[in-house]
């Protein structure tokens, strides 16, 4: 007797209505895949999940980046906060440098276009959940050329935004997500001069919180 091969289940995030419809249908005629949510929206799929996560646990999301409300992006990042263990492929019709970058540093494993045939889109998502991360070919090019300049700019020893070496030592304390004080007792200063410091860096790379310090660290590969 022959052992029944595990399927793959996958949700769908989409909030173009025909889209989401037609790709949810052919996904349907793939048996080795079974499609255990559909939303059309990031605020829709996490309140769908909250209500499922006791059900068969999710393998794949198929993520837009353009969702109204909280984007695709944003999602991916809350997913992964809470739910590591789910792989995640952003589809998208967009091939624009700055949503690849942000899409592989919140986490999101691979990178699709919406004109990819189904076949593709299925096999992308058995690749990842083998371990792979599929990748349209143009993406690809795309992420190969922005790690080439950014090598490059490491080995010219470059640093955007003229940080200094205390500088970017306490950046990489806040990316870490420690606190000020956390940070002084880190790099033996008082927490007044750590604040100071960390004013200095927002105003030097023109931004007014944490967090957008943090994202633009990263997106700039200062750190």
């Amino acid at each position: 007797m022959d052992l029944e091969v595990p399927r793959i289940n996958v949700a769908i995030v989409e909030d173009h209505d025909i889209f989401r419809k037609r790709l949810s249908e052919l996904l349907y005629f793939y048996k080795d895949l079974k499609l255990s949510l559909v939303a059309d929206s990031a605020e829709d799929f996490f309140e769908k999940l909250s209500r499922t996560q006791n059900d068969e646990p999710l393998d794949v999301v198929l993520m837009d980046i353009e969702l109204p409300g909280i984007n695709g992006i944003e999602a991916t990042f809350e997913l992964k906060r809470t739910h590591p263990e789910i792989d995640i492929i952003m589809f998208t019709v967009f091939e624009d440098d700055e949503r690849i970058f942000d899409s592989i540093q919140v986490g999101a494993t691979g990178y699709l276009l919406k004109d990819t045939p189904i076949d593709d889109v299925v096999n992308a998502i058995k690749e990842m959940k083998e371990g792979g991360s599929p990748i349209s070919p143009s993406i690809a090019r795309r992420v190969f050329e922005m790690m080439r300049n950014h090598k490059e700019k490491a080995e010219t020893g470059e640093v955007p935004f003229d940080l200094s070496p205390a500088e970017i030592k306490i950046l990489e304390q806040v990316i870490e997500g420690k606190t000020n004080k956390e940070i002084a007792e880190d790099v033996f200063l008082s927490p007044w001069t750590v604040k100071t410091h960390i004013k200095n860096i927002y105003k030097k790379m023109h931004v007014n919180s944490r967090a957008a310090a943090v994202r633009l660290a990263l997106k700039r590969n200062i750190v």
